[in-house]
């Protein structure tokens, strides 16, 4: 009896041990060993393998990368190039869950760019992804989508692997079952930063199955950008290092409304790749530069005090800028999803000079009011304004917006604006650059802290103070410019929505002053409201930039004045200053 009780037992302990060894693993977060491989598994993810470094090969032969190629300048043919995937390093976030499915896409490339005009380095060690400590959460901030190779390892490529090229490459979507992938390519020039070509390569037997939002995103803006006739070949010629960055609501809060993403990533590479691919890009003269160093951010605090629509870089002066980027010419950009893209450049270089802005609406939706308004300002102003007053002058515009009636309420006003509210400002700026040339003054980017008055300081005196924090005229004088342009919105853009009738009105009022005198020198207001008359004191019916009151041949956009009283316009006087000869 004895024996046959104690053989129970060592039964019963074989089977609780059976039962212990397994769960002894998966409690310590382990998992029993994976099966031994079949050798169809084998064949198969040989097969797998093969294919996707063919699919890898496939992205450089495909047409689009070849057009990539073309447009990088002759002088960088045969030169060594230095492959490097991204994927995420310029949002801070390292390699994640890279696996043999990405060494053969790789692979697949490096085999295909054997049979370009390039040499490939091989990497060895020593290049590591750029700590995100030195552009992610850092303070003051920096702009969003910086470089995301170790600086400091630019010299060992260029040294070690005798490498002046750097091919970044990011997966934005990849199926290794479906095989196919979707990646977007970006060539640079290791001296300088200059971004040489860009572009996104589909390919794939199922390329359409990666629905993935962010190429949406990619080919919006894409084709926004590189079918717009707003940028022409004077203009791209004119630029030398040209930094990108997306404003977003920064002018407001000094913060990112929408946080940075793959998607806004891809978003920014599309209107790189749009302005390379553009018709009137010019090749030889690349001049797009990658965001490294020194693309620092105002802190959130300053804006509770200073003018609306300041530039967001923290700098005072402009060569401050040009000094610590590199960049002589920084585009502005903001996205707005449901419209499209707006655009202001700006000269640094020439001290914050602004020489482009416009809207470019993506052609896949409906305009639901913000570039509407921001047309409708442009167009009003542009017709209600005596222009020849800015004749040789430098100029700032300000939004006075009710401040002395509503100053202690602004700021938190303020914090609720929106796109409707930049709009319209930028519809300002829009109307004048039409004019810039014609009338040979020059329109300016607010980067210095321009302080607004406190509540205070309008209780013991007289109504209606200019809202900026002066003692005197001569301080703005010291911005580099002469006339300010002070405009009052009337519509309270932040209590509306799009769904309201109201969110597509424009009531404005504006008026000039020179710096130099300190005196107001023009005055009007304008609207789109129904029965409207404010711009009736000075219309322009000819539409050729003066006002009806200020203009001698009203009716004929190609006159407007006759200086030397002879009877015959400018335009047509051989001797305009004359009165006695006119051929």
């Amino acid at each position: 009896m004895y024996n046959k009780l104690n053989q129970l037992r060592k039964l019963r302990n074989v089977f609780l041990l059976m039962w212990f060894i397994p769960l002894t693993f998966w409690g310590n977060g382990c998992k029993p060993p994976p099966p031994e491989p079949t050798q169809s598994t084998v064949i198969e993810d040989a097969e797998m393998f093969l294919a996707i470094n063919n699919l890898g090969s496939s992205t450089i032969s495909s047409f689009e990368f070849q057009q990539f190629l073309d447009k990088i300048p002759q002088e960088y043919a045969g030169n060594r190039l230095f492959l490097v995937r991204i994927d995420e390093l310029p949002l801070g976030n390292p390699y994640s869950g890279l696996d043999q499915w990405d060494l053969a896409l790789e692979n697949g490339m490096i085999k295909g760019l054997l049979t370009t005009n390039y040499k490939i380095a091989e990497k060895l060690d020593f290049v590591a992804p750029r700590d995100p400590g030195e552009f992610i959460g850092t303070s003051p901030d920096e702009g969003f989508y910086m470089h995301g190779i170790d600086l400091e390892d630019h010299n060992k490529i260029k040294q070690d692997y005798k490498a002046p090229l750097l091919l970044e490459y990011q997966v934005i979507e990849f199926s290794e079952q479906d095989n196919s992938v979707i990646v977007y390519f970006r060539m640079v020039d290791l001296d300088s930063l200059l971004i040489l070509s860009s572009t996104v390569v589909k390919v794939g037997d199922f390329v359409d199955r990666l629905s993935e939002v962010d190429i949406k995103e990619y080919d919006r803006t894409y084709t926004a950008i590189v079918n717009s006739d707003l940028l022409e070949s004077d203009l791209l010629s004119s630029l030398h290092r040209v930094a990108i960055l997306d404003m977003d609501i920064l002018n407001i809060s000094g913060g990112y409304k929408t946080a940075p993403s793959k998607k806004l990533l891809a978003i920014e590479n599309g209107l790189i790749s749009g302005i390379i691919n553009h018709v009137a890009y010019n090749e030889k003269n690349p001049f797009l530069k990658e965001k490294s160093t020194g693309f620092k951010l105002k802190f959130p605090a300053v804006y509770k005090n200073i003018v609306f629509n300041t530039n967001p870089i923290l700098y005072e002066e402009w060569s401050e800028f040009t000094e610590a980027t590199g960049c002589t010419e920084l585009i502005l950009y903001r996205y707005l999803k449901d419209e499209g893209l707006y655009l202001r450049f700006v000269d640094a270089a020439k001290n914050g000079e602004i020489f482009f802005s416009n809207v470019i609406p993506f052609n896949d939706t409906e305009d639901i009011g913000v570039f509407k308004n921001h047309n409708s300002v442009a167009e009003k102003f542009g017709s209600t304004f005596s222009f020849d007053l800015l004749s040789g002058k430098k100029l700032m515009i300000l939004d006075g917006d009710k401040h002395p009636v509503e100053s202690e309420n602004y700021a938190a006003i303020r914090n609720r604006f929106g796109k409707m509210h930049f709009a319209i400002e930028e519809g300002f700026i829009t109307s004048m650059l039409r004019q810039s040339e014609a009338y040979s003054f020059t329109l300016y980017e607010k980067l210095k802290t321009l302080y607004l008055k406190r509540p205070w300081m309008y209780d013991t005196k007289v109504f209606n103070l200019n809202p900026l924090y002066l003692d005197d005229w001569k301080q703005l004088q010291s911005f580099g410019v002469e006339m300010l342009l002070v405009y009052n919105n009337l519509i309270p853009y932040e209590d509306l929505t799009p769904d309201i009738e109201e969110y597509t009105t424009v009531a404005m009022s504006y008026r000039l002053i020179d710096l130099i005198t300190g005196d107001v020198v023009f005055s009007n207001q304008f609207s789109n409201l129904v029965g409207e008359i404010s711009n009736l004191d000075d219309a322009d019916s000819d539409g050729d930039g003066v006002g009806d009151n200020g203009d001698l041949y009203p009716d004929d956009p190609n006159e407007s004045a006759d200086s030397d009283g002879d009877g015959v316009d400018d335009n047509a006087d051989a001797f305009p200053d004359d009165p006695s000869k006119w051929e």
